[in-house]
């Protein structure tokens, strides 16, 4: 099973999966944050609904569904008893990419200021 963290049955952003691609295990329902191609959707939250030949089906809240490259698919860095995602989402100082915070970076003295991919 994946090292992510699980609230409500949906996962949460790790050291190792930050990603919708990243995740081992995808659920009907996991709450995401899109930095994908839409630019009508770019930036909004919506939720993983099923796997269309490569392309991640997010529906939105208006009921519009649409397809994304699970890399462009952040995950939460938390989710409430209420099962309402929190997302943390900065941009790399170095790559100028977006990338989502776990828990543990956010609530950090030192707050992440690179990707994953970036960091030395």
């Amino acid at each position: 099973m994946s090292d992510a963290t699980i609230s409500e049955e949906f996962y949460c952003a790790t050291q190792t999966e930050r990603t919708l691609k990243d995740l081992r295990i995808k659920r009907k329902g996991q709450p995401v944050y899109v930095i994908g191609h839409e630019d009508r959707y770019k930036g909004q939250e919506g939720v993983f609904e099923f796997f269309n030949v490569r392309l991640a089906v997010v529906k939105f809240p208006d009921e519009k569904t649409l397809g994304y490259d699970p890399l462009d698919l952040l995950l939460p860095c938390q989710i409430n008893g209420e099962g309402v995602p929190f997302f943390e989402i900065r941009y790399c100082e170095m790559c100028d990419q977006l990338f989502p915070l776990t828990l543990e970076e956010f609530h950090s003295a030192n707050e992440r200021r690179e990707c994953p991919e970036c960091a030395p």
